[in-house]
């Protein structure tokens, strides 16, 4: 058997229309559905504005044909990885003897 809206049968679905008919009586239904369908509009709105913004925002230059948009990004991530690695290889190396505080002897094990 095929589930309806969100996973609810038919039945299910008629069984909380009934209910909220009964709850509500006929005439608040009509202007409680037209309060939801004004909601749903809106929210749908602002939903289609924001992924607009975000797309934009994103985007930013257009893709050339035929090119990955990822290109840009893997290259950015290439350039970060050989920057750090760059920076890690010139960063002074220090030996054994340079790692005890300043001052101090080194204590002798017996």
């Amino acid at each position: 058997m095929i589930d309806g809206f969100l996973g609810i049968g038919f039945w299910e679905i008629l069984l909380v229309f009934v209910i909220i008919m009964a709850l509500l009586g006929p005439r608040r239904l009509p202007e409680i559905a037209g309060k939801l369908g004004t909601l749903m509009r809106r929210l749908k709105s602002a939903f289609s504005d924001l992924t607009t913004a975000v797309t934009n925002e994103v985007e930013g230059t257009p893709v050339k044909q035929g090119e990955n948009p990822l290109d840009g990004l893997k290259k950015a991530a290439i350039d970060l990885k050989s920057s750090l690695t760059r920076k890690v290889e010139d960063a002074p190396t220090k030996g054994v003897d340079s790692l005890q505080v300043e001052g101090k002897e080194p204590k002798a094990h017996d």
